[in-house]
């Protein structure tokens, strides 16, 4: 009986897990900065305040310029390598328009490799890959 109260005892405790578990995709939440953003290797122009914030509940809220702010929607695809995403854009139509991406996030740099719709995963973030769209990167933007 001793035993087991001095492990209830140990388990608030025990240290926190750090990230993500092995195997799930890191974690996409909060607001991030376009930074960089190409398109079959060649550079696309955009505002400078561009950002695009993922909630928790799967919308995607982007603001391209001043004033104009889109909401859209995203899904992940768990335990997958590279991390993968669907970005799913409303298209005017019955079914909205889904690229299927994949994602990596390094410290404070977020990279989406973006797919065409209908077609495969890309399965590299090479902006001139056949199977990329676009690459683009942000940075987060920290919490005041």
């Amino acid at each position: 009986m001793t035993a087991l109260f001095l492990g209830l005892a140990l388990i608030p405790s025990a240290p926190a897990l750090k990230g993500p578990a092995k195997g799930d995709s890191p974690s996409i939440e909060g607001v991030w900065q376009l930074v960089e953003w190409n398109q079959k290797g060649a550079p696309v122009e955009f505002w400078d305040g561009q950002t695009v914030e993922f909630t928790p509940d799967g919308k995607r809220i982007c603001q391209e310029s001043p004033g104009a702010v889109d909401e859209r929607s995203y899904k992940l695809i768990p335990k997958t390598s590279p991390a993968a995403i669907d970005l799913i854009r409303p298209s005017g139509g019955a079914e909205p328009t889904v690229h299927p991406s994949i994602y990596k996030i390094d410290g404070d740099t977020l990279t989406i490799s973006v797919g065409i719709p209908t077609g495969e995963r890309p399965t590299s973030f090479e902006s001139n890959s056949a199977d990329v769209r676009m690459v683009m990167t942000y940075k987060r933007v920290k919490k005041k």
